[in-house]
């Protein structure tokens, strides 16, 4: 069962807990929504949907069933540390606290970076140094290169910004040519490259052009094309990029429509999916000659799609007392964290959007 961070401080009776967690969500419509997976242990290893099982229509009497099986790829994803320690001066909490609790304002802002460094881990972790994959990784794909030997399930994408919303699985073992080929775009279809042979799998990276590209709202549409099974939840974006989004929109003769958020804060609608904002979504990915692109994010949130995991205890507080070196006291914010996409069909990005 999933849980959200909102919902997980409810049933908390910690106070200060829940001013963090409150604190936390507030700016950040990525936590007000995403669900997290609670998991004992260090890591999680999943299968992620890779390509569905055949059916076929049988005579009666006659006919002879076939046996058909779905396909996986096996990932495994590690909880994460996230967090630090928030020290008070117990000189100045005594003098200066007239007007303002210092401690509860010192607290305030190592909560809010945490939300910041999980929203940057959340998009644009590598995996490396004790991270996480974020969505920008993960969709990302490992672009298509010549003389290159392949094995048996290895996937590629084509050339960067390129990209199609497809991937190609390595069905035959071999190395590629000195050309790229054509790359078709029908699930199931294959394509000689040299000795080696790629079969076409749904995917979720689309590029915008060789070297990027101003966001026109057929490619918007082409990305939410991309998440299956539904809707995305959430189309995640920077600012420059959700600026152009109204300029297109008011161009067009209409506006975006709103709801209100957890907050009554007021959200914004696209073909009535939610444009959300992240300052970790960046506007100087490079593609090609362009060191000027973002991204846009389009997924779908839950345990079948994109979701977090964390430790049984979520987000954590430790009131650690008083210091022994110093006249201080240490409070510590700390999160066993971590992403899976369940689905690679439930999420996928548009890259080399330019201003």
């Amino acid at each position: 069962m999933s849980i959200s961070l909102a919902e997980a401080s409810k049933l908390s009776n910690d106070v200060l807990l829940q001013g963090i967690i409150e604190t936390i969500i507030k700016d950040s419509p990525i936590l007000q929504e995403l669900p997290f997976i609670q998991i004992v242990g260090n890591s999680l290893k999943y299968n992620r949907e890779k390509t569905l099982p055949t059916v076929g229509w049988y005579a009666p009497v006659s006919g002879t069933w076939t046996q058909s099986e779905p396909a996986f790829e096996q990932v495994s994803a590690s909880l994460a540390i996230l967090g630090g320690d928030a020290d008070v001066d117990n000189f100045l909490k005594a003098t200066r606290s007239n007007l303002q609790d210092l401690e509860a304002a010192v607290i305030e802002q190592k909560a809010k970076a945490v939300q910041h460094e999980f929203e940057n881990a959340f998009l644009n972790g590598t995996g490396a140094s004790d991270q996480p994959s974020g969505l920008y990784t993960i969709l990302k794909g490992t672009a298509w290169a010549a003389s290159t030997v392949k094995a048996l399930e290895d996937f590629v994408v084509p050339s960067a910004g390129l990209e199609n919303g497809f991937r190609y699985e390595c069905t035959t073992a071999g190395t590629t040519g000195s050309s790229e080929p054509t790359w078709p775009i029908v699930e199931g279809a294959t394509v000689a490259d040299n000795t080696v042979t790629w079969t076409c799998r749904y995917g979720g990276n689309l590029g915008s052009g060789a070297n990027g590209a101003t966001l026109s709202l057929d490619n918007l549409d082409k990305l939410i094309d991309l998440v299956r099974g539904g809707k995305p939840a959430m189309l995640l974006m920077s600012r420059r990029s959700r600026r152009k989004l109204q300029s297109l929109i008011r161009a067009s003769g209409t506006v975006l429509e709103t709801r209100p958020g957890m907050f009554m804060e007021q959200i914004q609608l696209y073909n009535g999916i939610s444009v959300a904002v992240s300052d970790w979504v960046k506007d100087n990915y490079s593609v090609g000659t362009s060191a000027d692109c973002s991204a846009i994010f389009a997924f779908q949130m839950g345990e079948g799609a994109v979701c977090g995991l964390s430790s049984p205890e979520m987000l954590q507080v430790e009131r650690l007392g008083s210091l022994e070196t110093k006249d201080a006291t240490r409070t510590r914010v700390k999160w066993y964290v971590s992403l899976a996409l369940f689905s690679t069909v439930k999420a996928a990005m548009l890259t080399g959007v330019r201003g």
